[in-house]
C-alpha cells in the first residue's frame, strides 16, 4: 500500500515539478484527492490544479483568502468533513469556479450573497448538512447555474423568490427537508427545468398552478410526503413528463382527469396511499407509459377502463390490495404489450374466464398469495410466451390436468401452499404434476391438505386406483345431514351446512375412523350431485350418528350399525390381487352350484330308486298276498 502511494506521489513530481503535500494525491491531469487531519486548503502548484477534492477531512472553516492562489481551479468540493463555517469572500477570489460540493457537512447557516460572483458556476450541491432556512438572496446572480441540490437538511419554507435567478437550472433536488408548503410561483422563472424532486419532506398540499410553466419537466418526484389531495389540473401543463412519482402519501382520491395531457409518460407510481377508489376518467392518453405501480392501497375494485389508454405499458404492479377482491372483465383488454402482470397478495377470490386472453405477449404472471379456490377452465388459454407463473399461497383445491396445456413458454410455476383435495378427483393434476416437476419450482410444498390422513404428503407420492368403469371423481366424497347430536343445530346464511367426510382409494388410506367436525342441518335427505359425464350421485337418507368407520374401499355398498358405530361397507378395489380374489371367488360360486346341482340330482336318482324299490316291494306283497292262502289249505 504504501508502495502504491510512493509511486503515485513521484508520478505526480514529473508534471508538476514539486512533491504532492501529504494526505494528497495528485494526477497528471490536473486533479488533486486529499483526505485525513488537513485542517486548511493545501499548498499546491496553482498552474497545475483544476480539480480539488477534500473528502473526510478536519477542515471546520473555509477562509475567506484559501482558494485565491488557484486561479486555475475549476471543481472544488469538500465533503464527509467537519465544515460548519464558510466565510462570506470565501469564493470571490476564485470567479471561475464551475463546480462547487459542500455535501454531507455539518453546514447550519450559509452567509447571503456568498455565491454572489460565481457568475460561471454550473454545479452546487449543499446536500447533506444541517440547514434550516435559505435567505432569498443566497443564489443571487447564478444564472448560469443548471444543478442544484439542497437535499437532506432541515428547510421548513422557502421564499417565493429563492430560485427567481436561476433561469437556466436543470435539475432541482429538495427531497429530505422538512417542507410542508411550497409558494406557488416558486418554480415559474424555471422554465428550463428538467427533473424536480420533492420527496421526503412533509408537502400535505400543492398549490394550483405550482407547475404551471414546467412545459420542459422530464422527471417529478412527489413520493414520500403527506399530500392528502391534488388540484385536478395540477399536471395539465407539462406535456414532456417522462415520470411521475406520487407514492407514499395521504391520497384517498384522484380528481376525474386529474392524469390527462401527459402523453410521453413513460413511468407512474401511485403505490402506499389509502386509495378507496378510482374514477372512470382518470387517465388520459398515455401511449408510452411502460411501468405502473399501484399496490398497497384501499382499492376493493378498479374501473374496467383505467388500462385503456396504456396500449404500450409493458410492466404492471397491482399487487398488495387487500381489499381488492375481483377485478372487471375486461380489465386488461387493451395491453398487447404486457410483459409482467403482477397481482400477487390481493384478495382475489375468482377470476374471469378470458381475464387474461387479449395478453399475448405476457411473460410473467404472478397470482400467489390470493384467495383463489379455483380456475376456469383454459384460463391461460391464449398466453404463448408466458415462461413465469406463481400460484402458490392460494386456496385451491384442485386443478384439471389440462389446466397447463397450453403453455408451451412455461419454465417454472409455483404451486405450494394451497389446499389441495387428494381424492380421486385430483389424478388429472397429480398425473401433470409428475410429469412436470422439473417446471414446478416448489414442487415439495405441494402438499395434501385433506382428507387428514394425507395432510402434508406430497402430491408426487401419492398412486390411485379409482375404478375403470365410473371415474370415481366424487365418489370418495359422503354427505351427511341431520346428525342425532346436534338436533338443535341450525343453518347460516340461508344455506345448509354440511358435514363431509372425505375418503382415498385403498391404495393410500388404509380403514381408520373419523368424526364430523360440522354441524349439520334440519334436512332429511340431502344429494351431492356428481359433475363428472356420468353424473352419479349418493343420497344418504337416514341419520347416521357422530362416529363412523371407512372401509378402505372405492364404492359403498351398504352399512350396518352396532353400539352407536356405523360401519360403512364397499366393494373391493380394482388390481392384480383383486382380480385375483374376484377370479378365485367365482370359481368357488361356480364350485358351489356345480355342487349343489350335482346333489340335487343325486337325491332325485336316490328317490327314484327307493320309489321303484318300494314299488317292487308292493307288487311282491301283493303276489304273496294271493298264494298264502293256497299254503293254507295244504
Amino acid at each position: 500500500m504504501w508502495l502504491i502511494f510512493l509511486l503515485l506521489q513521484l508520478a505526480s513530481l514529473l508534471p508538476f515539478g514539486f512533491l504532492c503535500p501529504n494526505g494528497c494525491v495528485c494526477f497528471p491531469d490536473g486533479g488533486v484527492q486529499c483526505t485525513g487531519a488537513i485542517t486548511d486548503i493545501p499548498l499546491l502548484d496553482a498552474s497545475h490544479t483544476f480539480r480539488l477534492s477534500l473528502n473526510d477531512t478536519s477542515l471546520k472553516v473555509l477562509k475567506s483568502q484559501s482558494l485565491q492562489p488557484l486561479i486555475l481551479l475549476l471543481r472544488f468540493s469538500i465533503t464527509h468533513s467537519v465544515l460548519d463555517t464558510i466565510h462570506p469572500e470565501a469564493f470571490y477570489s476564485a470567479p471561475q469556479l464551475r463546480s462547487i460540493k459542500l455535501s454531507s457537512n455539518a453546514l447550519s447557516v450559509l452567509p447571503p450573497g456568498v455565491f454572489r460572483r460565481l457568475v460561471n458556476l454550473e454545479q452546487l450541491h449543499l446536500d447533506g448538512n444541517q440547514l434550516v432556512s435559505i435567505s432569498p438572496d443566497m443564489f443571487e446572480g447564478l444564472g448560469n447555474l443548471t444543478e442544484l441540490d439542497i437535499s437532506k437538511n432541515q428547510i421548513s419554507q422557502l421564499d417565493a423568490n429563492t430560485f427567481q435567478d436561476m433561469t437556466s437550472l436543470y435539475h432541482l433536488n429538495l427531497a429530505g427537508n422538512l417542507l410542508r408548503k411550497l409558494p406557488q410561483t416558486l418554480f415559474h422563472n424555471l422554465m428550463q427545468l428538467k427533473s424536480l424532486i420533492l420527496t421526503s419532506n412533509k408537502l400535505e398540499t400543492l398549490e394550483e398552478g405550482s407547475f404551471d410553466h414546467l412545459h420542459n419537466l422530464l422527471v417529478l418526484m412527489l413520493h414520500k410526503n403527506q399530500i392528502q389531495d391534488l388540484p385536478p389540473k395540477l399536471f395539465w401543463h407539462m406535456p414532456s413528463l417522462l415520470t411521475l412519482t406520487m407514492s407514499g402519501n395521504q391520497l384517498s382520491y384522484l380528481p376525474a382527469e386529474s392524469l390527462y395531457f401527459l402523453p410521453n409518460l413513460t413511468k407512474l407510481t401511485l403505490y402506499n396511499n389509502p386509495l378507496i377508489s378510482l374514477p372512470d376518467q382518470l387517465v388520459g392518453r398515455m401511449p408510452r407509459l411502460k411501468e405502473l405501480y399501484l399496490y398497497n392501497t384501499n382499492l376493493s375494485t378498479v374501473p374496467w377502463n383505467l388500462f385503456a389508454n396504456m396500449t404500450g405499458l409493458m410492466s404492471l404492479n397491482l399487487h398488495i390490495n387487500e381489499k381488492l377482491t375481483s377485478l372487471p372483465r375486461n380489465l386488461f383488454c387493451c395491453l398487447p404489450n404486457l410483459l409482467k402482470l403482477s397481482l400477487r397478495y390481493n384478495s382475489l377470490q375468482a377470476l374471469q374466464p378470458d381475464q387474461f386472453s387479449q395478453l399475448t405477449k405476457l411473460q410473467i404472471l404472478l397470482l400467489n398469495g390470493n384467495m383463489l379456490q379455483s380456475l376456469p377452465a383454459r384460463i391461460f388459454y391464449n398466453l404463448p410466451k408466458l415462461a413465469k407463473l406463481e400460484l402458490s399461497n392460494n386456496y385451491l383445491e384442485n386443478l384439471p390436468g389440462d389446466t397447463f396445456l397450453d403453455l408451451n413458454s412455461l419454465q417454472s410455476v409455483t404451486l405450494g401452499h394451497n389446499r389441495w383435495d387428494c381424492t380421486c378427483s385430483i389424478t388429472g393434476f397429480v398425473e401433470w404434476l409428475n410429469q412436470n416437476q422439473r417446471v414446478v419450482s416448489d414442487v415439495d410444498d405441494v402438499l395434501c391438505h385433506k382428507p387428514q390422513l394425507l395432510q402434508n404428503r406430497k402430491l408426487t407420492s401419492l398412486t390411485f386406483e379409482c375404478g375403470t368403469t365410473v371415474r370415481p371423481t366424487y365418489d370418495s366424497v359422503l354427505v351427511m345431514t341431520s346428525s342425532a347430536s346436534h338436533p338443535e343445530s341450525k343453518s347460516t346464511a340461508g344455506q345448509d351446512r354440511r358435514t363431509t367426510i372425505n375418503t382415498v382409494p385403498p391404495t393410500i388410506l388404509p380403514a381408520t375412523t373419523l368424526r364430523s367436525t360440522t354441524t349439520t342441518t334440519s334436512s332429511a335427505q340431502t344429494s351431492l350431485p356428481i359433475t363428472t359425464p356420468e353424473e352419479t350421485f349418493f343420497k344418504i337418507i337416514n341419520t347416521f350418528d357422530d362416529t363412523v368407520v371407512l372401509e378402505s374401499c372405492s364404492s359403498l355398498v351398504h352399512h350396518s350399525r352396532y353400539k352407536s358405530w356405523v360401519y360403512l361397507w364397499t366393494v373391493p378395489p380394482t388390481g392384480l390381487y383383486s382380480g385375483l380374489l374376484l377370479a378365485l371367488h367365482i370359481v368357488l360360486i361356480a364350485t358351489g352350484v356345480i355342487l349343489i346341482v350335482a346333489s340335487a340330482y343325486a337325491l332325485y336318482r336316490l328317490n327314484k330308486v327307493a320309489w321303484e324299490l318300494g314299488s317292487s316291494v308292493s307288487t311282491h306283497q301283493r303276489i304273496l298276498g294271493k298264494r298264502l292262502p293256497s299254503f293254507t289249505k295244504l
